[in-house]
């Protein structure tokens, strides 16, 4: 059963994908010199969803990140 579930729309139309407990979800969006992150976990200590967003250098400097929030249900 999928605990996440992503969504991209572009030029191209709408795709999904799935992701579970043990796998979590990564989503990276970038312009060129800047983009965004997302890394979707499943905490199992607390049962809850938690979410990591980073800054990146985007697809001209991929690797330069910078956490920017860390997100969870309370």
């Amino acid at each position: 059963m999928a605990q996440f579930r992503g969504v991209i729309k572009g030029q191209k139309g709408e795709a999904s994908r799935l992701g579970n407990k043990k796998t979590g979800m990564e989503v990276i969006v970038n312009g060129w010199n800047i983009g965004i992150k997302v890394l979707a976990q499943f905490d199992e200590k607390t049962g809850q969803d938690q979410f990591l967003v980073l800054k990146t250098g985007g697809s001209n400097n991929s690797m330069a990140t910078e956490q920017i929030a860390f997100v969870k249900e309370n």
